[in-house]
């Protein structure tokens, strides 16, 4: 059985993306529906894993479960949060070489970037910030320049972010934007990296840099190798592969 094909399938945006997985090779596939998915995939019902967005699980909880079938999100009520399955996956592959790692966890995304506090193979708390979201706001997106004295100025007085936006925003100067944002994202996250180990997942927002300017020294890892090791990962948690 555990040399069986096996895969997850993920739904978002109206696109339904199996991850099939046949012992060290990788296919990706998108259906039309999930349930075309699971007819039309070949690969046996009970090894099909569904990324729910719905949570299955409150912080703290494991980073990933030991029971197949579907892999929910985790859901924070205080600060209130929301950690999509996904986001544990690239966490379990980031940390595939790091056995009972304890530190912070990075995930940059489009929507919110996720900053995790993880310990003994648990996630024991996060908190997400909308700084992708405000850059787009900003016609930055995906910029990764970055104003060094921006930063600090939101880092050092980040009540007045709203203002200094105003002005960067005027000045269509895109790198102070970035700054700005980060600044303020800094200021808020600060308890998830002072003092930590910290693990980038991927991104291209400039928080390398920015911890760097802060004295804090952080790893960055690939994204693609992350996921591709939490399916891994995954498959050995629920009992799929050895």
């Amino acid at each position: 059985m555990m040399d069986q094909p096996w895969g997850v399938i993920s739904e978002e945006g109206g696109r339904v993306t199996l991850y099939e997985l046949r012992g060290d090779a990788l296919h990706v596939r998108d259906f039309a529906t999930v349930e075309a998915t699971q007819s039309g995939s070949g690969v046996v019902p009970d090894r099909l894993i569904m990324l729910a967005s719905a949570p299955d699980v409150d912080a703290p909880a494991r980073i990933l479960p030991e029971m197949a079938g579907v892999l929910g999100a985790v859901r924070q009520r205080t600060p209130l949060g929301l950690l999509p399955a996904a986001a544990r996956i690239l966490i379990a592959g980031a940390l595939a070489e790091r056995a009972d790692w304890d530190g912070i966890v990075c995930l940059p995304g489009a929507e919110q970037t996720l900053w995790v506090h993880v310990s003994a193979r648990e996630i024991v708390s996060f908190q997400g910030a909308a700084t992708a979201r405000l850059a787009d706001t900003f016609g930055a997106a995906g910029d990764a320049r970055m104003d060094v004295d921006a930063l600090n100025d939101t880092l050092a007085r980040p009540e007045r972010l709203a203002a200094y936006l105003n002005s960067a925003g005027l000045a269509q100067n895109n790198a102070a934007v970035i700054g700005h944002l980060i600044g303020a994202e800094l200021a808020a996250m600060r308890p998830f990296w002072l003092g930590q180990q910290i693990v980038i997942v991927g991104g291209t927002l400039p928080y390398i840099k920015a911890l760097e300017h802060q004295g804090v020294q952080a790893e960055c890892v690939d994204q693609i190798n992350s996921w591709r090791a939490g399916l891994d990962a995954l498959g050995r948690a629920m009992g799929l592969v050895v």
